[in-house]
């Protein structure tokens, strides 16, 4: 296990974020009740970027929001809190700001970025990242992706997922990509372990704008 077994807070407060924009505020709340998180109700976390939420927390969040919506309306929801902790990351990281308006090869700009996000979430980027520019791709490698965990515990159901269902780390990977103007994006998951892949998959392809 890695600390990308945690989240940090302005992940976290990300993701509650997006609940509350899609379910509103009563709905935010009773899926954060349902799931026992009732502190987050009354004293959320900050949009701190270094302070870490417990993996428990985490774990109840990500199977709390499956249980009370389901796996389309997880997706949706997850997928907008990745977007949504990338926006928040801009705005309250300094160095990510300076990395966007750097002058310099976008291609490497793009790069720079997913791997503060693999050093961030505490894997080896020369281990877990890869780019093959005559694809214009880059891959990033979760082997011990925190959204499949609890489900692959239970092991419970599994086969009802037809598609790949690690929707927030999805939203990352297109958040950290839309960062850089100069640049168009795609982020996908290409391979899950909730469909017996033995890593989650990521995959960015990128056209640089004309």
């Amino acid at each position: 296990m890695t600390t990308a077994n945690s989240l940090t807070h302005l992940a976290y407060r990300s993701v509650v974020d997006a609940i509350e924009d899609i379910l509103g505020k009563n709905g935010k709340n009773s899926v954060l009740r349902f799931t026992g998180l009732d502190w987050m109700v009354e004293n959320p976390v900050d949009y701190d970027p270094n302070a870490r939420v417990s993996y428990e927390d985490v774990a109840k969040l990500y199977t709390g929001v499956r249980e009370v919506i389901g796996n389309t309306g997880y997706d949706v929801i997850m997928y907008r809190g990745g977007i949504f902790a990338v926006q928040n990351i801009l705005k309250h990281s300094e160095p990510m700001r300076q990395l966007v308006t750097m002058d310099f090869d976008p291609i490497e700009k793009l790069k720079l970025g997913y791997k503060a996000y693999v050093t961030n979430a505490g894997y080896d980027p020369d281990k877990t990242m890869e780019h093959f520019g005559d694809k214009n791709e880059i891959l990033i490698h979760r082997p011990d992706c925190t959204e499949c965990e609890e489900l692959l515990k239970k092991g419970d159901n599994l086969g009802k997922f037809t598609k790949p269902s690690c929707s927030f780390v999805k939203g990352l990977m297109q958040g950290i990509g839309n960062c850089f103007k100069e640049v168009t994006v795609s982020a996908d998951e290409v391979k899950c372990r909730l469909l017996g892949d033995d890593e989650c998959l990521f995959s960015i392809k990128y056209e640089i704008k004309e």
